[in-house]
């Protein structure tokens, strides 16, 4: 999972999310086109929100979870956020933690990516992609 630039004939552009076979995630890209055009929310916007859950997709599928349930998980995810690198250190992604361990976010951007995924989780509940019990897990 990744975010990925998406340029429009009209010469507009947002950023979406893809998986690992190149496929747009639709609840996100119809949530990440939602921000750029109906809200009008800056290409910058959509790109930061577009690496948030894109980061949000990738540790469900590390973890084993439906990204739809994940949201009670919330607290793992940020134990995640903060020791796991976005790119294999060594070959490794695995979480290092313990006494001497570095973040390799800080508290800005764990919650910067946190807004993303609260946007995401409650655009698909409201267009039906998410069951309405999620919101009260975020």
């Amino acid at each position: 999972m990744r975010a990925f630039p998406v340029d429009l004939p009209s010469g507009q552009r947002y950023w979406t999310v893809i998986d690992d076979d190149l496929c747009v995630v639709p609840v996100a890209d119809q949530w990440l086109r939602f921000l750029r055009f109906g809200r009008s929310r800056a290409e910058l916007t959509t790109k930061s929100h577009a690496n948030g859950a894109a980061l949000y997709f990738r540790w469900c599928l590390a973890t084993g979870r439906n990204w739809t349930e994940a949201a009670r998980d919330l607290g793992l995810f940020m134990v995640w956020l903060k020791y796991t690198p976005s790119r294999p250190v060594n070959g490794s992604t695995a979480v290092v933690f313990g006494p001497g361990a570095k973040p390799v976010r800080g508290e800005r951007r764990i919650n910067a990516i946190l807004t993303a995924v609260r946007g995401l989780l409650s655009h698909a509940v409201s267009v039906g992609a998410a069951p309405g019990s999620v919101l009260g897990q975020i």
